[in-house]
């Protein structure tokens, strides 16, 4: 109950954004982020000038504008609209942040966009996976909330993405998106799609792709073994064969670098196309499942949430379920059946881990702990579901015209959406089958008894203890080997019963 309770009271702090644009009031949209960051070694600290354009997509005036920003920045000066703004700090109630509300010169009508500069310096007393500045290695993650955002990922709504100009003084600096001259000793990234700002400062050599490689590059640790390079090789052949999968299903490739780096803190990760690594795995003899995987999931959002921004409430279902879904495909495709079902074995593992704990998918944010265990995991399986559903070509052709439809739109993709159109195809069943899986909590529990014969035919009893119905399968092997199956649903909290037309005891 507890958790219960929890989880409502986050809702209800963090459904403003999502509600603001039915009610008279304002809503901040980001456009674009154009970010100059200044990395000091001697004082360690980041000092960065942030210029946020947004748009008031609310249908009421905006006389404030407020953004969140990491707790130990300090804010020199906001301006908006080109005259300094008086602006106030408060102790955010979540994560390790601080809210700055900017009281805007001139008030901005709904349909209206907005300009608002944010001078700041942000110290980084010591280095962490996702902030970190030294001789050797300097990086700022998003998570490190170095940079201002309306939204975090912690909100219902998740966290403002937008195409973003980003200035690094020094050279060896990786971000995403297109490499740009800079002036002074800087090094510029362009990037189009709807990301988030970040950037690794290293020292690497560069491995290129060729052939369907190509615009794919891994930077690999200066004095790297030719064995390593090879290993980089076969990542970028492995990206290379994911892009030509998922424009197969998705449409175009978004026209950007696709980048590995390693790094030592902050593995793992990915934005818009850039991929982090740990430097060991680049001595393996082959490429591991979990890079598969991060591969697999890291080239698919390139799509989904990259080139169409992922809009809404449960927009995780979309940016985390809908890539581990299809990169599961791309696993099956790229190296066979059974390393499909092991991924979607530990996809179950990982959830049975916060089943019992588990809120409505559609409803969790990452302020609960249960999140990265279901969201991902869960919610690949229930994409799984809906494709099974639907039919694979059927599922594939209403992702494609959403996502195209998102794409040229600045509304971009959302779940709401998506479950129309889902409903719309595969009618009441599907749209039960969203209603269930998404809106409540999984109680599933299905018992079957021992097979008894009744005639010619063999006869298990059934029962689903669970709040909702199953539509299962029921299998049954005979004492010669031959396999029966049967579809049977069973009501909830009822019994029901799989019937076998054999006379072969099962």
């Amino acid at each position: 109950m507890k958790i219960i309770a929890s989880l409502l009271t986050i809702l209800f702090l963090f459904s403003a954004a999502t509600q603001a644009q039915d009610e008279a009031r304002a809503a901040w949209q980001i456009t674009n982020f154009d970010i100059t960051a200044n990395v000091q070694q001697n004082e360690r600290a980041l000092n960065t000038v942030a210029v946020l354009s947004a748009n008031n997509i609310g249908r009421g005036t905006g006389a404030s504008f407020t953004f969140r920003i990491a707790a130990k920045a300090v804010i020199k000066s906001v301006t908006a609209g080109g005259a300094n703004s008086i602006f106030r700090a408060v102790p955010e109630s979540y994560g390790n942040l601080q809210r700055i509300t900017v009281t805007l010169p001139t008030s901005v009508p709904g349909g209206g966009s907005l300009a608002i500069t944010i001078n700041y310096s942000l110290p980084v007393e010591s280095n962490t996976g996702l902030a970190a500045i030294s001789p050797i290695e300097s990086q700022f993650l998003p998570l490190s909330f170095w940079y201002p955002l309306p939204n975090t990922p912690f909100t219902v709504r998740g966290a403002d993405t937008a195409p973003f100009r980003l200035s690094v003084n020094g050279t060896n600096v990786v971000s995403s998106g297109n490499e740009k001259s800079g002036s002074a000793g800087s090094t510029v990234f362009e990037q189009p799609l709807f990301e988030q700002p970040f950037f690794v400062q290293g020292d690497w050599e560069k491995v290129d792709g060729s052939g369907e490689g190509k615009n794919i590059t891994a930077l690999v640790p200066r004095g790297a073994t030719a064995d390593e390079r090879k290993q980089a090789e076969a990542l970028i052949n492995l990206a290379a064969s994911a892009r030509t999968f998922y424009a197969g299903m998705l449409g175009p490739a978004p026209d950007v670098p696709i980048r590995f780096v390693t790094v030592r803190r902050g593995s793992g990760s990915s934005f818009g196309g850039t991929i982090l690594i740990d430097p060991g795995t680049l001595r393996r003899a082959k490429v591991d499942a979990a890079s598969a995987m991060l591969i697999g999931e890291a080239i698919c959002r390139l799509w989904i949430g990259g080139q169409t921004a992922v809009r809404g409430e449960g927009g995780g279902l979309l940016r985390e379920a809908l890539p581990r879904f299809l990169a599961t495909q791309f696993i099956e495709k790229q190296f066979g059946s059974q390393a499909a079902r092991t991924e979607r074995l530990r996809e179950r593992l990982a959830y049975s881990a916060v089943a019992k704990k588990d809120g409505p998918l559609a409803r969790v944010t990452p302020l609960e702990s249960t999140y990265y265990g279901s969201v991902p995991n869960k919610g690949a399986m229930v994409w799984r579901l809906v494709d099974a559903s639907l039919g694979h070509d059927s599922f594939t052709s209403i992702l494609r015209d959403q996502l195209q439809a998102g794409k040229a739109s600045a509304s971009g993709i959302n779940l709401a959406a998506l479950r129309s159109a889902v409903a719309a195809r595969g009618g009441d069943k599907a749209k039960t089958l969203l209603d269930q899986e998404l809106d409540q909590v999984t109680d599933l529990d299905l018992m079957i008894g021992v097979p008894v014969q009744r005639g010619a035919e063999w006869v298990a009893a059934l029962r689903n203890l669970g709040s909702t119905d199953a539509l299962t399968t029921v299998r049954a092997t005979t004492a010669s080997g031959e396999q029966l199956s049967v579809e049977v649903t069973v009501p909830a909290r009822n019994f029901s019963e799989a019937v076998f037309k054999t006379p072969a005891k099962p």
